[in-house]
C-alpha cells in the first residue's frame, strides 16, 4: 500500500520531509511502521511548489522508478528546496505478474496545463470491470491524456471532470466538493457492477495554495480470503496531520511550534516520527481541506457522506 506526504505553510527544507525524521517518507518506502507486510518499491513522484522558483505556480516535477532511499539525485535536490507545499508518494504494489512499474504509472498525477495534482493511497479493487464505464463521466479531453494503467489516474481525470473549469485553478470548496462528487461516481458505479470488495481511497489533491485530503473506504473490512492487500494489516488505511506554526526540532524529536492561526500543516499517511503523540489521527470518511492565505492558514475538517 503507498504512502503519501503533503505539505503546505511556510517555507520548509524538503530535506526534512523526506529524510531527516526518524519516520520520514523515504524511511517508509522500506520500513513503513503502519504496515506489516507491505513494502513501497515501485517508485517515488512528487511535486514541489516554490514561490522564489521560475513560474512559481508550475510545481517542479521529480519521478523515478528507482528507491529513494538510494536516489543521490533527490537527496541532492532535496538539500537545495524549501517549498511552500509539496505532494510526495511512495507507490507500493503488490508481488505479481500484472503490477506494471512505469513512469507513467507515479503519483502524483497532473495533466499538462491543469492547475491541480492528485496522490491516492488505496486500491480500488476490481476496477478493470468499471473502468469504461466512467468515460460516461470523465471530459473526452481527459480521458485522451491517460497514459497509465492505474485506477488512480483514472480518479484524477474523474476529479477534474468535476470542475467547472479543469485546467482552471479552483477554490478550496469548489475542490474539496469535487472530490466527493467524484467518490459519489465512484460508489454508484460500484453497485451498479456489484462490486463490494474493501477499496480504499485516500486522496490527496493540491494546487499549491489549496490541498483537499480525504480518509475514505468503500465497504471497508469486506474481501475474499484470498485477497493479498487485507485491511488487517492497515488500519483503516491510516492517515495523520500535524498543524501549527513551523516544523522543527526540539529535544531531540521534530515538532510543529504553536501558533494561533497555524501557518503550516503535514499531512501524511504515518507520522514522520517514531513519536505520535503530537499528530492528530484523521477521523474516518472525512476531508481536510486547507488554504494558504495572508493571515495564515485556513484548516478544516468536514464529514464525508458519500
Amino acid at each position: 500500500m503507498c504512502r503519501i506526504l503533503a505539505y503546505l505553510g511556510e517555507p520548509l527544507p524538503l530535506k526534512t520531509l523526506l529524510f531527516d525524521t526518524d519516520n520520514s517518507l523515504v524511511r517508509q518506502s522500506y520500513n513503513p511502521r503502519m504496515m506489516n507486510t507491505f513494502l513501497n518499491l515501485a517508485g517515488f513522484g512528487m511535486k514541489v511548489w516554490n514561490p522564489t522558483s521560475l513560474r512559481p505556480e508550475d510545481p517542479f516535477t521529480y519521478r523515478s522508478t528507482t528507491l529513494p532511499s538510494f536516489d543521490r539525485n533527490l537527496r541532492s535536490i532535496s538539500s537545495k528546496l524549501a517549498p511552500t507545499c509539496l505532494l510526495a508518494h511512495v507507490r507500493g504494489v503488490t508481488y505479481s505478474g500484472d503490477a506494471v512499474v512505469a513512469e507513467t504509472n507515479l503519483h502524483p498525477f497532473h495533466f499538462a496545463g491543469a492547475r491541480v495534482v492528485l496522490a491516492h493511497n488505496g486500491h480500488l479493487r476490481q476496477f478493470s470491470r468499471m473502468r469504461y464505464a466512467l468515460l460516461e463521466h470523465v471530459r473526452p479531453e481527459l480521458a485522451q491524456r491517460i497514459e497509465g494503467t492505474t485506477d488512480s489516474e483514472w480518479i484524477y481525470a474523474l476529479v477534474l471532470s468535476q470542475l467547472d473549469d479543469p485546467y482552471g485553478i479552483p477554490g478550496t470548496r469548489e475542490l474539496g466538493d469535487a472530490t466527493a462528487t467524484a467518490l459519489r461516481i465512484l460508489r454508484r458505479l460500484r453497485e451498479a457492477y456489484g462490486i463490494d470488495t474493501s477499496s480504499p481511497a485516500n486522496l490527496c489533491l493540491s494546487t499549491g495554495r489549496a490541498m483537499v485530503a480525504t480518509r475514505f473506504s468503500f465497504d471497508y473490512g469486506w474481501y475474499p480470503a484470498q485477497d493479498e492487500m487485507l485491511e488487517t494489516d492497515l488500519p483503516f488505511v491510516s492517515l495523520w496531520y500535524a498543524i501549527g506554526g513551523e516544523y522543527r526540532p526540539h529535544g531531540g524529536d521534530w515538532q510543529m511550534t504553536a501558533s494561533d492561526p497555524p501557518r503550516s500543516a503535514i499531512i501524511a499517511s504515518e507520522p514522520l516520527t517514531m513519536q505520535f503523540s503530537r499528530w492528530l489521527e484523521v477521523p474516518e470518511y472525512s476531508m481536510l481541506t486547507a488554504e494558504l492565505t495572508p493571515e495564515g492558514l485556513l484548516f478544516e475538517t468536514r464529514d464525508l457522506d458519500v
